[in-house]
């Protein structure tokens, strides 16, 4: 699997790196959109995030592993990356990475580490990526 860094727009790789929220649309079971903010990272050259199995993401997503992740750049809102991945699911069941994301976020990870909960990782498997430049001028 490419690194999507690597893949990314050099102009554009600061915001895979930057802790941002995105946004993440997935694909009920009738077909209809369904949007979430999340937060991101990349571990080994792969973008992945984090849920549990009781958020209608992780439902859509078993049923169709297709999204789409929006990453807004802070600065100037005319600046996005749009990643359009298939999801890989994996069971987490240390929180590895959701204590990633704690940490990479500045948040104290009992936050977002509820020990009963059932978490998965959810790795980006990028098929395309657009990016829109900020206008110059």
């Amino acid at each position: 699997m490419p690194d999507v860094v690597e893949a990314a727009p050099a102009s554009d790789g600061d915001l895979l790196l930057t802790p941002l929220t995105a946004t993440l649309t997935t694909v009920d079971a009738p077909g209809r959109p369904q949007s979430t903010a999340v937060w991101y990272l990349v571990a080994d050259g792969q973008l992945v995030a984090s849920t549990t199995s009781d958020r209608q993401k992780y439902k859509n997503l078993v049923g169709k592993p297709n999204c789409s992740l929006l990453i807004i750049g802070p600065e100037n809102p005319y600046r996005t990356l749009e990643i359009r991945a298939e999801v890989a699911l994996t069971p987490d069941r240390d929180k590895a990475t959701v204590r990633k994301l704690a940490q990479a976020y500045g948040v104290d990870e009992s936050m977002l580490v509820n020990e009963h909960e059932e978490r998965f990782t959810l790795s980006l498997h990028a098929r395309r990526i657009v990016a829109n430049p900020a206008p110059q001028g």
